[in-house]
């Protein structure tokens, strides 16, 4: 059984998607509305995740958008979500198949003290795809990290699955 309380909450702006820990204070509704709306017009997207597991591991996510349900802030969780190892994803009216877990090199850089972080251990995507995300604050100055992107694939047999979104239908 699944309770009705997201995962995380996620913002995208200017491609950059962050995704912290979602808390009742987080603004949903009400007379906050107005300011989940702004945002939306100023082109960032915000939406709550819950995260759908199997023996602990993430499988799929259910995003609901509470503001700037545009094409390219689906096209950025899309993706993100395909790094992180998700291998459906639920948006409004659409589900989206991902092609599961591609581990590789991922990077980010912190947006507090501008250190970049590189990873590509064993260890490191275990804690991915347990967590249903990657890293999101910086161990030196705390501040919050963009989530990290893939930015060379492991090798495989084959070629690599290029950008991975196949659409599978409408909901």
């Amino acid at each position: 059984m699944h309770d009705d309380t997201p995962d995380y909450r996620l913002t995208v702006r200017r491609g950059a998607v962050r995704a912290i820990d979602w808390s009742p204070w987080l603004a949903s509704g009400g007379p906050l509305a107005m300011l989940l709306r702004a945002r939306g017009r100023a082109g960032v997207a915000i939406a709550d995740l819950t995260v759908v597991r199997e023996d602990d591991l993430v499988t799929e996510g259910i995003v609901r958008f509470l503001a700037g349900d545009r094409p390219a802030a689906r096209q950025a969780i899309a993706a993100w979500a395909r790094d992180v190892g998700y291998r459906r994803l639920w948006l409004p009216g659409e589900v989206v198949a991902l092609p599961g877990p591609a581990e590789g090199t991922a990077e980010t850089r912190c947006s507090g003290c501008a250190a970049r972080f590189a990873d590509e251990t064993a260890g490191f995507w275990a804690g991915v795809r347990l967590a249903g995300r990657f890293p999101a604050m910086c161990p030196l100055c705390g501040g919050d990290l963009p989530q990290w992107r893939v930015t060379r694939p492991a090798p495989a047999e084959g070629p690599w699955p290029g950008p991975g979104v196949e659409r599978t239908g409408r909901v």
